[in-house]
């Protein structure tokens, strides 16, 4: 039976549509009952908690068989790219770096690109992992899936959660992702204006060119 289902913090698209058992979040996503929301949400990857999203019925998959045998079918379990790039303090890149990459059950380990850059498709669904650097001495905890959008297109509006976890992304440290557009998030948004758009008397409000090159610098 079709549902609505409210978005909560840490999921997307492929979790949700995993949870109701299809394996193509498209199904989901591009059913005409969900045609705002898309508009809304253009990144399927980033949705926002309290979103709604119309969940259609399942259509029931056939295959013919010959009776009074076995058979057996393969299932293909979809995964997530989890897309990291990593750069010091001053913007440069972590370059062919060896990386340790856990998540949930499974260990990964690479090596950084050029760019700092580094793909590994991991189960939908996870949350939470770490990453070091071992030659370097670095490691950090991951929120997976916590990026908030940072513009409501219904609304036209900033999202300052998602605006904040970009800052703090960049090294552009604003304090606690709170939603709140306080001192630390005004003064994090002129450092980055300053430093960014090349502003000389940055007012620290996220307007939209701000938003826009947030998102180009973090990549989403």
């Amino acid at each position: 039976m079709s549902e609505t289902h409210t978005v909560e913090q840490g999921e997307y698209l492929a979790s949700i549509a995993k949870d109701y058992g299809f394996s193509d979040w498209h199904t989901i996503y591009d059913h005409p009952q969900n045609a705002d929301l898309k508009k809304k949400r253009p990144n399927p990857n980033i949705l926002f908690p309290g979103d709604e999203l119309f969940i259609p019925d399942k259509a029931p998959k056939h295959e013919s068989c010959a009776t009074e045998k076995k058979h057996r079918f393969q299932i293909k379990v979809p995964k997530a790219a989890l897309r990291i790039v990593l750069k010091d303090s001053d913007g440069r890149a972590l370059a062919n770096q060896p990386y340790t990459l856990k998540v949930a059950w499974i260990t990964y380990n690479g090596t950084t690109d050029g760019a700092g850059s580094l793909q590994e498709k991991i189960p939908i669904g996870i949350e939470s992992g770490e990453i070091s650097l071992d030659k370097l001495g670095l490691l950090w905890t991951l929120n997976i899936a916590h990026l908030d959008p940072v513009h409501d297109e219904g609304e036209d509006t900033a999202i300052i959660s998602g605006i904040q976890a970009r800052l703090n992304n960049l090294g552009f440290h604003c304090g606690k992702v709170d939603g709140d557009l306080g001192p630390k998030t005004t003064q994090a948004l002129k450092a980055f204006q300053r430093a960014v758009l090349g502003r000389t008397d940055p007012d620290g409000m996220p307007d939209e060119q701000t938003r826009g090159a947030l998102r180009q610098q973090h990549g989403s």
